[in-house]
């Protein structure tokens, strides 16, 4: 996607030059904060941080929770609707992130069947297993550009012989 960047003294407008389709829209301030906290979420992340699934990278859970952590934002997550029966648990969540002016908000879902728990299989582990799920998933969408930037740059076109980190 080839994109062109308008940049006034106080706004900034990133439009995708085949569609004109508006990207960002915003500050200039606000903007580059967004980019440096891209940029700061990429630097935390190392190829100890994936895992292969089914030929998919996935981010583990720690690396998400590391990118949630360690940056200069702040953020809330809050349940909006716990479902636990005796084989499976639903959370609803939604994860608030602010950075300066820049606020993002997403609603994630996360389940568990008890029968997907392996050694100790309890309503306490299945509830926190569908939260840590809600959690991930709602991390993932709103930094997903920096994970998969990392993907296709640094595991999957990687040359022969080893992570380019």
């Amino acid at each position: 996607m080839k994109t062109d960047t308008v940049m006034t003294e106080e706004e900034i407008l990133e439009v995708d030059t085949a569609t004109g389709e508006i990207l960002v829209t915003g500050s200039y301030s606000d903007f580059t904060k967004v980019q440096t906290t891209k940029i700061k979420a990429l630097k935390l992340l190392s190829q100890n941080d994936f895992v292969m699934i089914n030929g998919t990278w996935e981010a583990k859970r720690d690396a998400l929770l590391k990118i949630l952590t360690s940056l200069p934002l702040s953020y809330s997550w809050e349940i909006q609707k716990n479902v636990v029966k005796d084989n499976f648990a639903q959370i609803n969540g939604r994860l608030t992130v602010k950075n300066g002016n820049v606020v993002k908000v997403t609603d994630a879902v996360g389940i568990c069947q008890m029968q997907q728990l392996k050694g100790k299989t309890t309503i306490h582990i299945m509830n926190a297993t569908a939260e840590t799920r809600a959690l991930k998933r709602a991390i993932e969408t709103l930094f997903g550009s920096v994970v998969n930037y990392y993907v296709v740059n640094y595991l999957v076109n990687q040359p022969k012989g080893g992570v380019a980190c």
